[in-house]
């Protein structure tokens, strides 16, 4: 055999052992999302909070708490509306259970809504948390790994949490989105999201978040066993 035989068997022994190496590696974007979708899992409380724009708003700020332990959201929003007569909207709302919806009267006081179903309650935002479906309040980590490409960034420290940042590029037909999810090094966990002509998000208080409600809401809690 001559000499350039062994020279490209050797060339494609490294690309082989380099593609191995790149689909096994636990440093790969994909198993890093992976194991960030199965802690996410494990979540029961957190906090995040989002600051950007979208088609229709100039600026828009968001929160929500989540307590999974007694059944309950909190959802504020503040929105500047885009339009020939800007205007500023703003929400606040605490879910309890599977099909109550509390929010502020005129004279502070915080009554139950007739309007709410059992899509979109606590109860709801729970069990897709829980199964790893998640709707809005975290990353969505199965459609990133089903149309996702992801590059290791940078280690840098969010909310007192050493995490990495991975850059991702969803090329899902509808989307082309780009972004970075910094995940922290030892719970794999969520503590930051920026999308690219989007927003920020931010996570925090994994499985210890505490949070006050009205009076109203706690009652209602208390009636429901507080937990799901």
């Amino acid at each position: 055999m001559g000499k350039s035989f062994w020279i490209g068997a050797i060339a494609v022994a490294a690309l082989f052992f380099w593609g191995v190496q790149y689909v096994v590696s636990p440093n790969s974007g994909e198993v890093e999302f992976q194991k960030m979708l199965e802690a996410m899992k494990q979540v029961k409380s957190f906090r995040g909070t989002y600051v950007g724009s979208t088609a229709s708003t100039q600026h828009s700020e968001r929160l929500w708490e989540v307590d999974c332990n007694r059944g309950v959201v909190h959802k504020q929003s503040k929105e500047l509306q885009i339009g020939t007569d800007s205007k500023e909207v703003t929400e606040d709302q605490f879910y309890v259970g599977s099909d109550q919806l509390y929010t502020p009267s005129s004279d502070g006081s915080w009554q139950k809504s007739k309007y709410q179903s059992a899509v979109y309650s606590a109860a709801w935002y729970c069990d897709n948390i829980a199964q790893g479906t998640v709707r809005d309040l975290l990353p969505d980590a199965r459609a990133l790994l089903r149309s996702a490409t992801f590059a290791k960034g940078d280690k840098k420290t969010v909310h007192g949490v050493r995490c990495r940042d991975w850059n991702f590029t969803n090329h899902s037909r509808n989307s082309g989105q780009q972004g970075s999810i910094c995940i922290g090094l030892d719970d794999h966990l969520p503590y930051e999201m920026i999308v690219e002509n989007t927003g920020q998000y931010s996570y925090s208080d994994f499985n210890r978040l505490q949070f006050d409600a009205p009076k109203a809401v706690l009652q209602a809690v208390s009636s429901t066993g507080g937990s799901n």
